[in-house]
């Protein structure tokens, strides 16, 4: 067993010696050949487009993960120990430790001048408002208690300095309200280009307060090397292949979107925070990551850590829940299969409305019981056709908060959830919902 993978290089190099790595040479338009390239490959392999445009002097990679068990070689792990690894991330933090600019990759080049319309960022797709950076992770401060926080956002390019972003009412967006209440610009820096622990850490769902650089160190089984960026001295990750330093600024407001997102949707255009880029530097030759929106990749990054955060919230109800997944049919965030051994008639009902409180998106649970894969649909559908009476077995909770991408959903995300118990009744005579199966030799 390989990895953990502590750059994005290393688990570039691993990909292609397993054959799951695509070069792809020669001028290709950002706009119309590399989404759909991206989207070809989806699922079987990742793409690096080594001269996508001569003008650009990155080399641009995108699907660097396309399943569970990827997912799961990056980090080292059984397959089957993932959600149990990131649970264990969660609980068993590792602080990371500081280097040097001499001992961190991505300060060896400060390029003379920002240029974001030079980067090689691509439209996704089609009515996409412009090109986008989507795989970075944003790195801010709270002012308070000095505490970092990691989050991604899409990152609309505006100009040769500016981009648009979408920031939600989350972590990053309290930091900012906090100094934008001041009149202040918030300083953040963009890190580009990193290995799937380091992503998976960033999309982790915890309190207010838990530095996400703590859990990539557990995800990674030592202490990841930070650096202070030049300009802000925002602790960054030392082997990311590229660090944009900005300001988010304060009172300003500027068109983002229209941008396809997970639910393979298009969020909305609207008014939203502009950034303001003042550094940048990289590695030597580096490499510019994107994501695809909607790909395995960008809802494996979400589901995994949704899943933990879930499972933690069901555990607290039932100790007799084994499973949780969220369905790539439901993007990863919108439906979830929580499979448990219930013990007394009302706790598979519990359960699911526990669920809900994992993660806000989730607007259908289906409770299983031991006998059923939760990672096959066409399975949960079967005890769902088979174990469940709607009068009896469906929970509607009305006017909830999900998410503000679901175009079913009113504009600021409340909605309506609702719940399928497909166990067995407790007490109930099992025979009459057992799966027949063919005969074994003894």
């Amino acid at each position: 067993m390989n990895g953990p993978f502590r750059d994005l290089r290393s688990w570039l190099g691993y990909l292609e010696h397993h054959g799951s790595l695509r070069r792809l040479r020669g001028p290709l338009d950002l706009r119309y050949d590399v989404p759909r390239l991206l989207e070809e490959h989806d699922g079987s392999a990742a793409v690096v487009f080594e001269d996508v445009d001569e003008r650009q002097s990155s080399v641009l990679v995108g699907g660097t993960l396309h399943s569970r068990a990827q997912v799961a070689q990056a980090l080292g792990v059984e397959a089957e120990d993932l959600l149990s690894t990131y649970l264990r991330a969660l609980s068993e933090p590792v602080a990371p430790r500081e280097v040097g600019a001499a001992e961190a990759p991505v300060l060896e080049v400060e390029e003379p001048e920002v240029r974001l319309d030079r980067l090689p960022a691509p439209w996704h797709h089609a009515r996409d408002s412009g090109r986008y950076i989507t795989a970075s992770i944003a790195i801010v401060r709270d002012p308070s208690t000095g505490t970092q926080n990691w989050s991604i956002h899409r990152l609309q390019i505006n100009d040769e300095r500016r981009a648009g972003a979408l920031i939600l009412p989350r972590h990053l967006g309290h930091i900012f309200a906090q100094y934008e209440a001041r009149g202040q610009d918030l300083p953040v820096a963009f890190v580009v280009g990193l290995p799937p622990g380091y992503l998976l850490a960033s999309q982790a769902i915890t309190a207010f307060g838990i530095d996400e650089a703590t859990i990539a160190g557990a995800l990674l089984g030592e202490a990841v090397p930070m650096v202070r960026s030049p300009r802000y001295d925002i602790a960054v990750p030392a082997p990311a292949e590229q660090l944009f330093e900005g300001r988010v600024l304060a009172n300003v407001r500027g068109p983002e979107g229209p941008f396809g997102e997970f639910p393979r949707t298009y969020g909305p255009r609207g008014e939203k925070p502009v950034v303001e880029i003042d550094a940048h530097y990289h590695r030597h030759d580096p490499y510019f990551q994107t994501i695809l929106p909607a790909s395995r990749e960008h809802l494996l990054l979400g589901a995994i850590p949704r899943e933990a955060a879930t499972f933690r919230a069901v555990r607290h109800v039932s100790p007799n829940v084994r499973d949780v997944v969220l369905t790539f049919g439901g993007g990863c965030r919108y439906h979830a299969v929580v499979q448990m051994a219930p013990r007394i008639a009302g706790e598979a009902k519990n359960v699911l409305l526990a669920a809900f409180s994992g993660a806000n998106e989730i607007k259908r649970v289906v409770v299983v019981d031991e006998d059923i894969d939760v990672n096959d649909a066409s399975d949960v559908e079967w005890a769902i056709s088979n174990r469940v009476q709607p009068q009896r077995d469906i929970v509607i909770v009305e006017g909830a908060l999900g998410s503000q991408l679901d175009p079913s959903a009113a504009s600021d995300g409340v909605t309506g959830k609702w719940g399928i118990d497909a166990t067995i009744p407790v007490g109930g005579d099992r025979s009459r919902y057992e799966r027949v199966r063919t005969p074994r030799r003894p």
